[in-house]
C-alpha cells in the first residue's frame, strides 16, 4: 500500500489567477484539469505570503502555567462567534520557529517561556481544502507571567486558565472548536510527561 503523498495528483493546474490580496495572504482562482472530466475553473486557494523552511507559515503554542492551560477568548468575524484558542501567529523574517512562537506568546498573552521549555507538538494544515498553509504546534511548559494580559488584537477579549478536567469538559461540550487548539491539547495530553487527565 502506498503512503499518502506518493501517488501522482489526479489533476493538473492549468492556470492561476490572483483575485485579491492583503498584507498576509494572496487569494487565487486555480483552473484545475484532469482525467474523468475534471475541469474546475475557479478552485479557491488562500496562500500566506511568507513561508519558512519546510513550508511553515505560522506557529501556535499551548501555554502551560502551574499545571493549567491558558486560552484566549476571541471574537472571529468570519464565523460571527466567539472562539477559545491558543496563541498563534505568523513567522516573521529572520526568525526560527521557536523564536517566532515565543514572540507570539508574549505579544498575545504577556507570558514568557524559556526556549528549552518550548516543546514541538507536530504540525497541521488548518484547512487543506482552501488554505495553502502549514502550522507548527508547540507546548510551552512552565510559562510565567511577565506582564498583565492586554487585548492588543482585533476580537481578543480575555485570557483564562483552565484545569485539565475543566478543559476536557469544554471540549466535550463543544465550547472549543478551533482545530489548532484541539490538536495541540490532544497531543499535549498524550505526551509521555504530560499531566494525567481526570480519572
Amino acid at each position: 500500500m502506498k503512503s499518502i503523498g506518493t501517488d501522482s495528483p489526479p489533476y493538473k493546474l492549468k492556470k492561476r489567477k490572483q483575485v485579491a490580496e492583503n498584507t498576509r495572504f494572496n487569494i487565487y482562482f486555480d483552473h484545475l484539469v484532469g482525467a474523468e472530466e475534471v475541469d474546475v475553473p475557479n478552485y479557491l486557494v488562500v496562500s500566506p505570503k511568507r513561508f519558512v523552511a519546510d513550508g511553515y507559515s505560522g506557529v501556535a503554542i499551548l501555554p502551560v502555567i502551574e499545571g493549567k492551560i491558558a486560552l484566549l477568548k476571541i471574537y472571529r468575524h468570519a464565523i460571527k462567534d466567539w472562539s477559545w484558542e491558543i496563541p498563534r501567529g505568523f513567522v516573521e523574517p529572520g526568525e526560527d520557529l521557536v523564536e517566532s512562537v515565543a514572540r507570539e506568546l508574549f505579544e498575545e498573552t504577556g507570558l514568557r517561556c524559556a526556549e528549552d521549555n518550548i516543546l514541538p507538538l507536530g504540525s497541521l494544515h488548518p484547512d487543506a481544502g482552501t488554505l495553502s498553509a502549514r502550522i507548527q504546534l508547540f507546548a510551552g511548559i512552565g510559562c510565567e507571567v511577565e506582564q498583565p494580559y492586554r487585548a492588543t488584537e482585533i476580537g481578543h477579549a480575555c485570557m483564562e486558565f483552565f484545569e485539565i478536567d475543566a478543559l476536557q469538559q469544554r471540549i466535550h461540550g463543544n465550547d472549543i472548536q478551533d482545530p489548532s487548539t484541539l490538536i495541540a491539547i490532544f497531543r499535549y495530553l498524550h505526551m509521555d510527561d504530560a499531566p494525567p487527565g481526570p480519572e
